[in-house]
């Protein structure tokens, strides 16, 4: 059952409707509702429509400053704003610095730096999200969680020619690592997924494989907040990768320029 919206509920923590936002600010505000209208549509827009600049931030936090329009304003302008994002075409170090820290923040920035050494720098692609490309094919993506807490990083390597080096990858002590981060379908699957997967890889089966991006992944593999140790690891796999699209030539699904 979905959960009714109070001043608790975290925008971005459930799907919710416009009509159900404005029905929860009328009767919340009451009288007081058409006084802010303006300023409460103006919300509205920012959520539905510019890549929700107010993710992450409770509806009494949008309430208690419903009289002040400059905060507004600020929270749109941020730097992890969708059209903030899309006009400046912003640099992942710039998101990754004020808001991952420690040792998250420590191997986020190893990682740029190694796929900027590789002639494989992430460019920015969507909302929180960037890409690396080789051989004009994209080699991995990079997706940001900002509004969390602590701020989460995603790498998605593109692997679209495992199956090439498939011994390498058993001889190296990576095939747990992949079969452990293979993103798999759930009752809450969102996003474009039409249903679970039936695959194997690295001679493993699979019955619910996440079909969200599918045709363009061919096999989604997340790892989420990976650490020092990992990141060697993904290293590794896409050295691997782009070995086999120089030898073979790849015909890999990852094409979006």
């Amino acid at each position: 059952m979905k959960a009714s919206l109070t001043e608790e509920t975290i925008i971005g923590s459930q799907k919710i409707t416009k009509a159900e936002l404005r029905k929860f600010f009328k009767e919340t505000l009451q009288n007081e509702y058409e006084n802010y209208a303006v300023i409460i549509e103006d919300v509205l827009k920012k959520i539905f429509v510019y890549g929700t600049p107010f993710k992450g931030i409770t509806l009494k936090k949008i309430i208690e400053n419903r009289a002040n329009p400059s905060w507004y304003e600020e929270v749109a302008q941020s730097i992890t704003s969708f059209h903030i994002q899309k006009s400046t075409k912003v640099k992942i170090e710039d998101v990754i610095l004020p808001y991952c820290y420690g040792d998250r923040r420590k191997a986020a920035l190893d990682f740029v730096a190694y796929l900027r050494i590789n002639k494989t720098p992430l460019k920015w692609d969507a909302w929180n999200t960037w890409k690396a490309h080789s051989k004009n094919k994209v080699l991995c993506w990079v997706k940001l969680n900002p509004f969390s807490n602590p701020t989460t990083w995603t790498v998605s390597p593109c692997l679209t020619n495992i199956n090439v080096y498939e011994d390498k990858v058993m001889q190296e002590g990576l095939a747990a690592l992949v079969w452990d981060n293979i993103k798999r379908c759930h009752p809450n699957c969102y996003g474009v997924c039409s249903g679970a997967k039936n695959i194997e890889l690295l001679g493993k089966e699979f019955f619910d494989i996440c079909n969200e991006v599918y045709e363009v992944n061919n096999i989604k593999i997340d790892f989420v907040n990976p650490n020092a140790i990992t990141i060697k690891c993904i290293e590794k796999l896409l050295r691997l990768e782009e070995t086999a699209r120089t030898k073979k030539g790849s015909h890999d699904l990852c094409n979006v320029i």
